[in-house]
């Protein structure tokens, strides 16, 4: 598997370079005065909000945390560091009422509880109960096919019902700004639909990182010095109690780049089997399967 590896390495100044032209460019074609990112205190809004910066210079960037009541405090804290490293302003938004104006919170029975530690430890000691050993342990796969009304099909909805309305909020601001919205999703995330379908980690008018690995993407992050803080932190999604590292289920963000390169380089099965694990070639390769819709949506007469 020494080529699926090659395939990874990346020259990075030269990533760098490209996507920063990118950014500058669409604002130009699209006739905007600069750009709008939402900034989760996450690695990957961090280097997109950097790239931003970079590109565009600090003057022509807004950078938006968008917190709620499951939001855990520490990534707003980074979020507002991370803006002063870069020198630009944070607006900070919780969007709690929103979510409870469309009902978000009424999806699952830990929504009236009002401590979020409360609600982190009900779900984690709630979710085998909840859940089949098999549901559990194929969470991701389940949420993109999941059984009518099932709780796992309410936890899905509970989750980006929050990312949805962010992409309102950035988009209004937007709007009114004549800004355009930059994206912070990666190759990863975006071909195992670890996303929100329509959500902040959708919709975008340029999505500078779609073609990185998340793997690379860390690697892209040292180089552009984001800080430590956010670089060693797991990648929490931050929008359900109880699921903090999106990592850790997805089986580790190195394995699962390999085996997305080497089956898009024509390895066969078997020979996936052997070098990653059939545990884990069968859950990625399923992901891809069944998150396809989503990237492919709206279907339309061609």
């Amino acid at each position: 598997m020494n080529s699926v590896l090659q395939e990874l390495k990346i020259n990075i100044p030269a990533i760098c370079t490209e996507i920063e032209t990118l950014i500058r460019t669409t604002m130009k074609e699209l006739g905007k005065d600069g750009a709008v990112v939402g900034l989760s205190g996450g690695l990957d809004s961090a280097v997109t909000a950097t790239l931003t910066v970079k590109s565009l210079g600090a003057e022509r960037v807004q950078l938006f945390n968008l917190p709620e009541k499951d939001s855990k405090p520490i990534h707003k804290k980074h979020a507002n560091e991370l803006a002063k490293h870069l020198g630009v302003k944070l607006k900070t938004k919780k969007i709690t009422a929103l979510v409870k104006a469309a009902k978000g919170y009424r999806l699952l029975p830990i929504g009236f509880i009002p401590s979020r530690r409360l609600r982190c430890f009900i779900v984690r000691k709630s979710k085998s109960k909840i859940l089949s050993e098999e549901e559990e342990e194929n969470l991701l796969a389940g949420r993109l096919q999941p059984e009518a009304k099932s709780w796992i099909a309410k936890g899905n909805a509970y989750a980006v019902t929050k990312h949805r309305m962010r992409m309102v909020i950035l988009y209004q601001y937007a709007e009114i700004n004549n800004l355009m919205v930059v994206g912070a999703a990666n190759k990863t995330e975006w071909l195992t639909g670890t996303f929100s379908k329509w959500g902040v980690d959708h919709c975008a008018d340029v999505m500078p990182l779609i073609h990185i690995y998340r793997s690379q993407l860390e690697l892209i992050a040292e180089y552009l010095e984001v800080p430590k803080f956010i670089r060693e932190k797991y990648a929490d999604p931050d929008v359900m109690p109880g699921i903090d590292n999106k990592g850790e289920l997805l089986g580790g963000f190195s394995i699962v780049d390999q085996i997305l390169v080497a089956s898009d380089n024509g390895f066969t099965t078997a020979e996936l089997y052997d070098s990653y694990g059939k545990k884990n070639v069968e859950q990625v390769l399923t992901l891809k399967k069944l998150s396809k819709q989503m990237r492919e949506s709206p279907y339309q007469i061609k």
